[in-house]
């Protein structure tokens, strides 16, 4: 015959085992949100290497497509992010909104002539 004792045992094992299964379902949840995180930074980053492509840049450090730049053409990815960082550093440091559309206008008549 099961004692006071051994029922809340049994209480605290199911309420444990409760626990544990919310654990695992926030697990799941965290993981597929990071997932989908990760895979979103992901495709910016592929996109603003499109759009760096679309410039002349990466022929002015000698960047070839085939290039890998972080181990065998540091040099070159230095070089760009220089030019990148010297041209940011040129900016004003509040872009009017004129001044953005202006940027805008050069950008897609850029964007039209790769299309």
């Amino acid at each position: 015959m099961p004692t006071n004792l051994d029922k809340k045992l049994s209480n605290i094992e199911v309420s444990l085992n409760r626990l544990r299964s919310q654990k695992a379902v926030l697990q799941h949840k965290l993981k597929k949100y990071d997932n989908k995180q990760r895979k979103a930074r992901t495709r910016t980053l592929i996109q603003l290497g499109g759009l760096l492509d679309l410039t002349p840049l990466p022929s002015i450090c000698g960047i070839n497509l085939e290039d890998d730049l972080q181990i065998d053409h540091q040099d070159k990815a230095a070089a760009l992010l220089g030019i990148l960082v010297n041209a940011a550093d040129q900016l004003p440091e509040n872009i009017s909104a004129e001044e953005l559309s202006q940027f805008k206008i050069v950008g897609i008549k850029l964007l039209k002539q790769k299309i």
